[in-house]
């Protein structure tokens, strides 16, 4: 999951990344870095780094502008459920929550 949000006191957006254990894992292999967790500070860090660059990557081919392209982001380990008061019941994002 995904969610970007552009605030109009900013000048560009922020994105909030949930990433999959089994996907890191499965990166992490195919990437020779067997040391990545989503347990440690560190591993964060590493990932918040690999996935900007990796969205930055993907903003350039598709031609984004600089001011869309997302410059912060930050790692969850809990995904937007409802029970959780991350989604409301019709599955759209409760932005003040997030």
């Amino acid at each position: 999951q995904v969610y970007v949000y552009g605030d109009s006191l900013q000048s560009f957006p922020i994105a909030i990344v949930l990433l999959d254990d089994d996907f890191v894992q499965k990166w992490a292999a195919e990437n020779d870095n067997d040391s990545i967790v989503l347990d440690t500070d560190e591993s964060k860090r590493q990932l918040t780094e690999i996935v900007l660059k990796d969205m930055i990557e993907k903003g350039k081919e598709r031609d984004l502008m600089s001011f869309e392209q997302v410059k912060v982001i930050t790692i969850i380990t809990e995904p937007f459920t409802i029970e959780n008061g991350l989604l409301t019941p019709t599955f759209k994002a409760r932005r003040y929550a997030v």
